[in-house]
């Protein structure tokens, strides 16, 4: 064997052997000597299952490794190790391993007792040395680390309760730990993943551990983690109680050290918070917050720079309350210990300030659907709240100086809901906002303003604005609105205030300026009642509580210099509105209290402002007790006052005002409203009231009872003052019309001749001419000729000329409508009464000038309620009567008169009205006048038995008059002289009455024919000797007859017909071949079917015949006549011509007594017919009567081949 093989053979030998002893006894030696060494150090069972070692990759591998734990888990296990070593160690001089793997590590921890774990005992036995001295650091590189699939358990039992901590899922990788220098410089990457009691966690990054930059970027990743569970292991209790709350975290974390700089530590990225629950201690709940996101791009946090890209907040709930001993619940949360270390926050804060100012960024912060609960517990009762749906959004908010962020906060506090936008800038401070409230209730502030009121207040509060603020102008605030809805209160005795709405429109405010500019003020819907009590003072005072009483402060003296820089105060309000405002007023100073109220109250003011006032343009309506208005319009200046405009009172009732009457009136107001249109111009000058008005005044409804009787006294609806004018300062007054309309008086003459009107004032004399009212019927020209006479001035007593101008007083008219007049005379025998009705007039322009006329218009009724009209001109002053009038009466009772009636017509009236329409012209005492006269509906009653009773047909007479209305229309003129007139109008209805009825009952007929003004005798119809046919001038003279039959329904009529005995038979004979002839021809029309040539309406009686068709006919009659006709030799008849034939026929035509009877009947029965058929007459209103047809008419020359009518009435 050769050297070298030799030599081959003993190394193969020997690395066998090596390879052997490493492969196969090395594990054991290994695994042997590890068990019982840690066995010893741990004093706990190890068990190792084997290792293994691969010679060749350098590989050690250990499998099932565990330190047994004396109860429960194992303390230390995995399920495999492996470890190898890199060939470079060898030349690198370091420990250089390429790969470390651990697969299935467990640990399982233990606190027993504080600071005491359940391995513990094993670092007590370890043996207590010296440090060994620092040398050369000894170089590695450990490459490829990773442990897979890792868990940790941790059995914390001295919390209370005991607690469990697990971490499951380890994953770990790190490429490379080195301290050899040209590694220890670069980067490792890290990583890190595992779930930390449920909840996902990883971590990778960067880092540089063995560098002396020390720097480090890692990325932290947790999802979920339960925050309560490691509340317990905080350095210092909480105050609160966490009971809820998972974080998640999702950032890069940066950290540098290095010499030449200060440590910087940078973080990024997201973090979260959800469920977070926290209450207070002693269990009530403090916060809830379900989500909370940040978004940070980069926080600086060593430098104090924080800068976030967005924060989230989601359903933040805070509960907040105040003790009744004004402890928040703050101050219960930090706690008493910390008050002593308040004076040392300054020296703090002062030393942070060298530092450097914390800052902070957020370019979105977003709070969503935010609920605060607040109660507090100081107000009686205690106040409670809710803020829902809080939502704030901040963009690009910065605390570095020139930063501008923009928020947009919405929230609802209770039923109110509160919005407000805008930007901010926090350095300098500066705001532009708009903020808007809605249906905010102010009951809700009743439990803090109990103390200051004695009842609650309601109402709802809404308001919008812009608010600017900055350090050079200060604040200011534009575009405000306010609107309050359904404000009201109690107070006094069932009395408040109620106050539909309120609204303030476009105010601002201008701190620069102190001066407050409001657009408009309105007012709608109040309802304010209030009362003078009996002392004197107003209910509404009642409404503050009262205050307990404190020492007085002595006021300060203001400072010149804020005094000299500060402006005062000053406001502008553009339009100041009130509407439909209610107000009641009861003065109970009275015993009977006297009530007031306002209704439909409206108040409009212009330009008002202070503190130095302008005039101010001004409206006021209102609506007083049932119905009554009070209106002013004008300019009104306060100080000094001064009012330019109108106005008016309408309708104000001035019994309500009664018991501030004078008690010297004899006489009780019971009704009655006052009217008041006032233009007027007043001023406070010198401390007198001057100015002028022009307007008008009235009293309307007025009406008063005498104190003796309680009986009507004087009343009417209206008496006004048109038209007036004067000047306060002198005084004047000048009135162009004074109207009284609806006037009602009551004159009573006493059995001694005294008058009632004569103590209607206590303090005033009896009236003398107490038999005036006598002689009312007489002409009143007494108290119309001239004025009062007032004694001639003389020159020793006369006063002073210039004081009687000064309080003038003229009227130009005097008017009275509608007015009652109530006389009774008691002196007289038998007690006479009398009324006349409606009485009313204007006269106007009277004067004694001969060429000056007065115009007159004056009405009034009789007792009767008859209307009575006068209008036209006069002059009853001058010496010569002038009277240019139309007198007009309507509606006159005729039933009254039945006692006339009955005693000279023999009838009692049962109804009827009498209408006259009379003109009269009395110029140089020569009288003309046309007489109208209308009676509607005369009807006669009952028959009264009287020996005065005239025997002349009244009934008929009434009968021919009246129309089928009922009315009755005449037309009597009347003239003669003033001097001896002889007419009235009683007289006039009575000679109108004895004319008609001579006429009716001598010629009944013309008295129609009149009424029909044709002049035709209506008395008979008039026919052809022989013919019962109708002539067509007697069919339209009975045509007429009809009519006028028609329009008077009263009138029944009765016919007769008669005959002449001379001429009637010839005219029969003629006639009767008439009928004849045209009865063959219509029977020869009906057999040979040719009844279509009958025109329609014909019949045997209506059928013409032309000349041919006579001829033929006349000799059909011919052949049927029965008289003995002319024969020819062969006895046949002869055929003759026509006249032969009809002087034959017509002479052997027999006309006996009944046949004329029969023509009479005839003509009575065409009339008949006609009056129906054509004239349209009731046939009940028709009668056919008999008598000797051949008695003459009553005029010999008169037609005797007639019919007669007799009027007859119903």
């Amino acid at each position: 064997m050769s050297k070298p093989t030799k030599y081959i053979l003993i190394s193969a030998a020997i690395v066998t052997s090596i390879i052997v002893f490493v492969t196969a006894l090395l594990p054991i030696i290994v695994r042997n000597k590890t068990v019982s060494t840690l066995k010893e150090a741990t004093g706990r069972e190890v068990h190792l299952s084997s290792v293994s070692i691969n010679p060749f990759t350098l590989t050690v591998t250990v499998n099932d490794f565990a330190i047994a734990e004396k109860t429960g888990p194992p303390l230390v296990a995995f399920r495999k190790a492996k470890a190898s070593l890199a060939l470079a160690s060898v030349y690198k001089r370091a420990l250089i391993l390429s790969e470390i793997v651990l697969d299935t590590p467990s640990v399982s921890l233990v606190r027993t007792a504080p600071n005491r774990f359940n391995f513990s005992d094993i670092i007590d036995r370890q043996p207590k040395g010296k440090a060994p001295e620092q040398g050369k650091p000894f170089l590695f590189s450990l490459n490829n680390i990773s442990v897979k699939n890792g868990s940790i358990e941790f059995d914390d039992r001295m919390t209370a309760g005991g607690r469990k901590h697990t971490v499951r899922d380890l994953q770990i990788t790190i490429p490379f730990i080195s301290n050899i220098p040209y590694l220890a410089d670069r980067y490792v990457d890290p990583r890190l993943a595992a779930v930390v009691n449920g909840a996902p966690f990883n971590f990778t990054g960067k880092l540089k551990p063995l560098s002396k930059s020390l720097e480090t970027s890692v990325h932290i990743g947790l999802k979920g983690l339960n925050l309560p569970q490691y509340l317990a292991y905080a350095p210092v209790p909480p105050p609160v109680d966490l009971t809820s709350g998972r974080l998640t975290l999702d950032m890069d974390l940066a950290y540098r050290v290095s010499a030449d700089k200060k440590p910087e530590l940078i973080l990024k990225g997201g973090a979260g918070l959800a469920e977070v629950r926290v209450n207070l201690l002693d269990g009530k709940p403090l916060l809830r917050l379900p989500s909370l996101e940040l978004k940070a791009d980069r926080l600086e946090v060593l430098a104090k720079s924080f800068e976030f890209n967005s924060i989230a907040l989601n359903g933040l709930e805070l509960f907040i309350d105040r003790d009744s001993n004004g402890r928040w619940m703050y101050d219960r949360i930090l706690g008493a210990t910390e008050k002593p270390k308040e004076p040392k926050e300054p020296k703090a804060a002062k030393d942070g300030e060298k530092e450097g100012k914390t800052t902070f960024a957020a370019r979105s912060f977003v709070s969503s659907n935010g609920t605060v609960h607040f109660h507090d517990a100081i107000p009686k009762g205690g106040f409670t709240s809710t803020v829902s749906d809080l939502n704030l959004a901040l963009k690009e908010f910065s605390t570095k100086p020139g930063g501008s962020a923009s928020y947009d906060l919405s929230l609802l506090a209770d039923d109110a809901t509160i919005k407000s936008r805008g930007q901010f800038a926090l350095t300098p401070l500066s705001l532009t906002a708009s903020i808007q409230l809605a249906e905010a209730k102010v009951g809700r502030a009743w439990p803090y303003l109990r103390q200051y009121l004695t009842a609650p207040v309601q109402g709802t509060v809404g308001l919008s604005a812009e608010i600017l603020y900055s350090e050079l102008e200060g604040l200011r605030v534009q575009k405000g609105d306010l609107a309050i809805a359904g404000l009201s209160t109690r107070y006094g005795s069932k009395e408040g205030f109620d106050l539909a709405t309120l609204q303030v429109k476009d105010a601002s405010f201008r701190q620069s300026a102190n001066r407050l500019e409001v657009g408009e003020v309105r007012l709608s819907g109040g309802n304010l009642s209030l009362s003078r009590e009996a002392d004197g003072t107003l209910s509404p005072l009642s409404l503050l509580a009262e205050q307990p009483k404190s020492k007085p402060v002595p006021p300060r003296k203001p400072r010149r210099e804020a005094s000299d820089k500060s402006k005062e105060f000053a406001y502008r309000v553009q339009r100041l509105q009130l509407d439909g405002f209610k107000l009641a007023f009861t003065d109970k100073t009275y015993e009977e209290p006297p009530r007031f109220t306002l209704k439909n109250t409206s108040l409009t003011l212009s330009n008002l402002q202070g503190p130095k006032f302008a005039p101010m343009p001004m409206t006021f309506a209102s609506t007083y007790g049932k119905g009554a208005g009070l209106k002013a319009r004008g300019t009104l200046t306060p100080a000094p006052f001064r009012y330019q405009g109108m106005m008016s009172v309408a309708r104000l009732p001035i019994r309500d005002f009664e018991p501030y009457f004078p008690d010297s009136f004899n006489f009780s107001v019971i009704g009655g409203t006052a009217d008041l249109s006032l233009n007027l111009d007043v001023a406070a000058r010198d401390g007198k009231t001057k100015g002028h008005f022009r307007g008008s005044a009235g009293v309307r409804d007025f009406q008063s009872i005498d104190a003796v009787g309680d009986q009507d006294l004087l009343k009417w609806e209206s008496l006004q003052f048109d038209e007036f004018q004067g000047e306060l300062e002198p005084f004047s007054l000048n009135i162009r019309q004074v109207a009284l309309n609806d006037v009602y008086s009551r004159v009573i003459v006493r059995k001694d001749g005294s008058l009632n009107l004569q103590d209607l004032v206590k303090s005033e004399a009896p009236q003398p001419a107490a038999a005036a009212p006598v002689s009312a019927m007489q002409p009143p020209r007494v108290a119309t000729a001239t004025a009062p006479a007032v004694p001639a001035p003389t020159g020793a007593t006369s006063p002073p000329k210039a004081a009687p101008p000064a309080r003038q007083v003229s009227v130009g008219s005097v008017t009275i409508q509608n007015g009652t007049l109530s006389f009774t005379d008691n002196h007289l025998p038998q007690t006479f009464n009398s009324t006349f009705y409606n009485l009313g007039g204007r006269v106007s322009g009277l004067s004694s000038e001969e060429s000056k006329f007065a115009d007159v218009d004056l009405r009034g009724n009789l007792e009767n309620h008859s209307p009575m009209q006068i209008t036209g001109r006069l002059n009853p002053l001058r010496d010569d009567l002038f009277v240019d009038l139309k007198i007009s009466f309507r509606d006159i009772e005729l039933s009254p008169v039945t006692p006339y009636s009955g005693t000279y017509l023999g009838y009692e009236i049962d109804k009827g009205k009498l209408f006259l329409d009379l003109k009269y012209l009395i110029e140089k005492k020569q009288l003309s006048s046309e007489n109208r006269v209308f009676i509607d509906q005369f009807t006669f009653g009952k028959k009264v038995d009287s020996n005065q009773a005239t025997n002349l047909p009244v009934r008929l007479a009434i009968a021919l008059l009246k129309d089928r209305k009922g009315e009755i229309h005449l037309d009597l003129p009347v003239t003669g002289r003033t001097d001896d007139p002889q007419f009235s109008i009683w007289g006039l209805v009575g000679q109108v009455l004895k004319n008609l009825l001579v006429k009716a009952a001598t010629s009944p007929f013309a008295l129609l024919s009149s009424l029909t003004g044709g002049g035709q005798d209506f008395s008979t119809v008039q026919f052809e000797p022989g013919s019962s046919i109708l002539s067509q001038g007697e069919g339209q003279k009975l045509e007429k007859l009809a009519k006028v039959l028609v329009d008077r329904p009263g009138v029944k009529m009765e016919l007769k017909g008669f005959v002449d005995k001379a001429k009637d038979p010839e005219g029969y004979r003629q006639e009767l071949l008439e009928r004849k002839l045209r009865h063959e021809k219509y029977l020869y029309q009906a057999k040979e079917q040719k009844a279509k040539e009958l025109k329609e309406g014909e019949s045997g009686e209506t059928v013409k015949l032309s000349d041919e068709e006579y001829k033929t006919f006349l000799k059909a009659v011919y052949k049927k006549e029965k008289f003995p006709k002319p024969r020819n030799a062969l006895g046949l008849v002869k055929d003759l011509p026509a006249n032969e034939m009809r002087k034959l026929i017509i002479a052997n035509t027999v006309v006996a007594e009944a046949d004329l009877q029969s023509l009479a009947r005839e003509r009575a029965a065409t009339v008949f017919n006609y009056l129906v058929a054509k004239g349209g007459l009731p046939p009940e209103r028709l009668f056919q009567g008999t008598e000797d047809i051949y008695h003459p008419p009553a005029q010999e020359s008169a037609v005797r081949s007639r019919v007669e009518f007799n009027a007859i009435a119903r």
